[in-house]
């Protein structure tokens, strides 16, 4: 067979054990010899090992891809926050050290990328279960995060991967709804009315401060 041809064969078996959340799944990857294709398949096979290890609620796989995995920071800071809500109940300390990761990730983001704000809320949303307290603080950088980046809508709650080559294309979605400003805003309209008002109201862009307003109105009344 030829080197392409192979290539192609290292990539199906690579997805095949990346789709059973198998960590073999990244030798098969670093056999490829094409090493831009070698390059564009990593953080695909990495990203869709860490769907697989957050759909089965496995922390410590979340973990060790996010050690040794070739992941943009979003998806880090996403992994870390899913990894928080894993084991808060049984290692609260654990899990806040895990948030303090995934901020820390979310400040590697460009200021103009929308993916930063959207990193902020899913720390934030994670907050709400860990510490309330922490939660305000997290909305708060989220709100400035999001007055940088003219793309974030609040509304685009999924991560998308993919894998375009000669033999194989492959599209990967997670839903991530921890990334929509309306779940963690109508969760704090019911702690705190007016204080929640004043948060929305510094969005400065239309769509996120819609959003954030609709979310704690209908909080309120389903409340009533």
């Amino acid at each position: 067979k030829t080197a392409e041809q192979r290539d192609q064969l290292y990539l199906q078996l690579a997805r095949l054990y990346a789709d059973n959340g198998d960590m073999r799944a990244r030798e098969y990857v670093e056999k490829v010899s094409d090493s831009e294709l070698r390059n564009q398949a990593r953080p695909f096979m990495d990203a869709m090992l860490l769907f697989r290890a957050v759909d089965k609620k496995e922390p410590d796989k979340i973990l060790e891809i996010v050690r040794v995995g070739d992941l943009p920071h979003i998806q880090k800071t996403w992994a870390l926050t899913q990894a928080a809500k894993l084991v808060y109940k049984n290692d609260l300390e654990k899990a806040l050290s895990l948030l303090e990761q995934a901020d820390a990730e979310a400040r590697r983001i460009e200021t103009s990328n929308e993916e930063r704000p959207r990193a902020f809320m899913a720390i934030a949303s994670t907050y709400l279960l860990v510490d309330r307290r922490k939660a305000w603080d997290q909305v708060s950088d989220a709100t400035k995060a999001a007055n940088s980046a003219p793309a974030f809508s609040g509304e685009d709650g999924v991560l998308r991967v993919s894998l375009l080559t000669k033999g194989m294309s492959s599209i990967r979605t997670a839903s991530a709804r921890e990334f929509d400003v309306a779940p963690v805003f109508s969760d704090l309209a019911n702690e705190d009315y007016a204080r929640t008002i004043e948060l929305a109201q510094l969005f400065e862009k239309q769509a996120p401060r819609a959003s954030a307003t609709i979310a704690i109105a209908r909080a309120v009344l389903e409340e009533k």
